[in-house]
């Protein structure tokens, strides 16, 4: 259980789970169609900037952070400032309890999609965390959404399927968030 909280605090993941505070019921997510291929080669900026995000992550630069997540997430904690005081104490618990994030690697852009004036993206993340007891690490993704046409991204960390349906329903119906998997040891290190 800490090792996902690690994941959510640390790791922004925590923003939606703290925003938009609805009850959702739980039913089962329809399948949805996911390209194939690759897709990055079409929004350049769009791994660029969610490197940038990782970065700040990592290096605790949380108004940074914050200034690459999703404005209704940032008004949701009540502002950039109160945000931003959040995910610091979260930070600050967090190294208090022996865990830290090491790592936040972005990977290839497998799905995006275009819904009315916005591009959605699900932008694969892979976080390693020290901890007492070694080096872990798990999987998890990123919402990236423009609506500039590709040009600037704003994103969303720690949205499963459903909470993605609530916020995004048509962009749902063509994107699948991958589960979760929570941090496991590293063998060997």
């Amino acid at each position: 259980m800490k090792r996902s909280l690690l994941i959510v605090a640390v790791g922004v993941l925590l923003l939606v789970q703290m925003n938009f505070g609805q009850k959702l019921p739980a039913k089962p997510v329809p399948k949805t169609k996911v390209p194939a291929k690759p897709v990055s080669i079409a929004y350049p900026k769009l791994k660029i900037q969610a490197e940038a995000l990782a970065k700040a992550t990592v290096g605790g630069d949380f108004a940074k952070v914050a200034g690459f997540t999703f404005p209704k997430v940032v008004e949701a904690f009540g502002g950039k400032d109160k945000m931003v005081g959040v995910l610091q104490n979260d930070s600050a618990e967090m190294k208090a309890e022996g865990f830290e994030l090491l790592t936040m690697t972005i990977g290839e852009i497998k799905q995006t999609a275009k819904i009315d004036n916005e591009i959605f993206a699900i932008v694969p993340v892979r976080i390693t965390i020290k901890s007492p007891d070694g080096k872990e690490a798990g999987e998890s993704s990123l919402v990236g959404i423009s609506s500039d046409n590709g040009v600037n991204w704003k994103f969303i960390d720690g949205i499963n399927q459903e909470r993605f349906k609530a916020m995004f329903p048509k962009a749902a119906e063509m994107l699948r968030i991958p589960d979760e998997k929570p941090p496991q040891p590293i063998a060997n290190e």
